[in-house]
């Protein structure tokens, strides 16, 4: 993938991701049944959120380090 294209999926995931943590957005995950692996749901949304985004962070440190081709 081109660096340009990482840099979009990340910023268009950002978004995502803030829209999701504030007023409007969470909303739609704020309950607390069911438990999904012993937690609430909107606290498992937010795990799930914060372990995408450390992937995709790795992902876009790789490749603006990978060397120019």
């Amino acid at each position: 993938m081109s660096k340009s294209m990482v840099r979009g999926l990340v910023t268009a995931y950002m978004l995502l991701f803030l829209l999701a943590t504030t007023w409007p957005g969470a909303t739609l995950f704020n309950t607390a049944t069911p438990l999904v692996l012993g937690l609430p749901f909107n606290l498992f949304v937010l795990a799930m959120l914060i372990s995408v985004a450390l992937v995709m962070l790795a992902a876009l440190y790789v490749s603006e380090t990978r060397p120019e081709e």
